[in-house]
């Protein structure tokens, strides 16, 4: 397997399993939280230990016994640099490059001798699942995995949230609400009936084209240049149609309106809540360029990567003629604004923040590969990090007191309703 995926679904693995205690999955885990705790330090400063051993535990579930484990493993990879003893760390810092993959480091680190039977089945039903979901009985098959075993895997992961299993159509079919965010009942039912391959061949086109405008899909019959059989037509039209898509949509001057489609949206651990509105904005950029591109008024861009780097790099875009109509969602989501340069051209501007640079190189990494980054960052974890220790224990001491104020109201609650049925037996 790929070791970037090792990585990958090391880091989901604990996400889903943090508080469990598996002893058939330490490796992985400890894996992921080395994982976890790189995305979230890199381009910090220095931590005092125990800030990160608090931020760590409250935040990823980072048990405090592993904590110097996960540290050793940063530091043969010379992501970290600590301070202190052999016994008693005081502090670190982190030195990770901001342009090398930490998945595809963090994966390199990992020996076929060092994962257990469980282990590689695990990274093996992640690996079939992540790209499209799977019936179950064919997934048993083709991975000859030890039915015990295979069965301890989907246990764990049901429980922690990392996989379901819904019935379809007489069918059991297992997908990951971590790949996949929205109606997964209908994902399901897809899937038991055009079979897994169907699904998988359609994201795979998809993934290829980002943002491509669905009517052309349609009417086309093909999407990059690449043709659609009726079966994935009809996929395409059922999982745009059911919300499993959630295609962003550009209204012309004409008053039509055109939807670009892009993969389903992860789910809220690969897209962090506080990152939801960043991604939005990323398809945003790729659908305007895309409209550009497919379905200009008169000039076509012959480069929408081109355009957006463009955009990154100078922070405007020439004047043209269409900018108004094409570019106004921006306008209306706050990327970017109009800059009149005459009466009928207008330059775009970048409204110059953290979170439009963030869209700007989300955009163009689903141009350039399809693929979702750097999206499962939690920023009030690193804003923790990035502070004394008396502020991870206010933030700590906040989440109990709110967890003792659930736990009163629904004593309350259960005392008042006690006390109905009492009164109802009299």
């Amino acid at each position: 397997m790929d070791k970037t995926k090792i990585a990958e679904f090391s880091y989901d693995l604990h996400s889903a399993l943090g508080e469990y205690e598996t002893p058939e999955f330490d490796y992985l885990k400890k894996l992921g939280m080395a994982a976890t705790l790189a995305v979230h330090i890199r381009g910090l400063g220095t931590i005092p230990y125990d800030v990160l051993r608090q931020v760590s535990y409250h935040y990823f579930k980072i048990p405090s016994y592993a904590l110097d484990q996960v540290l050793n493993i940063l530091d043969d990879l010379e992501f970290v640099e600590l301070a202190g003893t052999r016994s008693k760390i005081s502090a670190i810092t982190p030195k990770i490059p901001h342009f090398k993959s930490i998945y595809d480091t963090i994966g390199g680190y990992t020996e076929s001798d060092d994962l257990s039977e469980a282990e590689n089945v695990m990274l093996a039903i992640l690996n079939e699942v992540y790209n499209k979901p799977e019936n179950k009985q064919k997934l048993i098959n083709s991975l000859g995995a030890d039915t015990e075993v295979f069965e301890t895997c989907m246990r764990y992961s049901e429980e922690g949230g990392l996989l379901r299993t819904h019935k379809a159509r007489g069918k059991d079919i297992i997908l990951s609400p971590y790949y996949f965010a929205d109606n997964l009942d209908g994902l399901a039912d897809l899937t038991a009936k055009s079979g897994s391959k169907s699904i998988s061949g359609v994201l795979q086109k998809l993934k290829a084209n980002q943002g491509w405008p669905l009517s052309m899909v349609l009417n086309n019959k093909e999407i990059g240049g690449t043709a659609l059989d009726a079966v994935e037509l009809s996929l395409v039209q059922a999982m745009a149609s059911e919300g499993i898509l959630k295609p962003p949509s550009i209204r012309f001057g004409n008053g039509s309106l055109e939807q670009f489609v892009f993969t389903p949206n992860p789910g809220a651990q690969r897209l962090n809540s506080a990152k939801r509105e960043v991604y939005e904005r990323a398809m945003a950029l790729v659908s305007c360029v895309r409209k550009g591109q497919l379905m200009p008024a008169e000039y076509r861009i012959r480069s929408p990567l081109a355009i957006l780097r463009s955009l990154r790099d100078k922070g405007f875009l020439n004047s043209n003629s269409e900018a108004s109509d094409q570019y106004k969602n921006l306008v209306f989501m706050k990327v970017a604004f109009l800059r009149p340069v005459t009466t009928s051209r207008c330059e775009l501007v970048l409204i110059k923040s953290e979170e439009n640079s963030d869209a700007l190189d989300i955009a163009i990494k689903l141009l350039s590969t399809g693929e979702l980054a750097n999206l499962e960052v939690n920023a009030e974890a690193r804003i923790s990090f990035s502070r004394d220790e008396s502020y991870i224990q206010s933030i700590i001491s906040s989440s109990d007191m709110r967890k003792r104020k659930q736990i009163q109201i629904t004593a309350q609650a259960q005392h008042e309703m006690d006390q109905l049925l009492l009164n109802l037996d009299i």
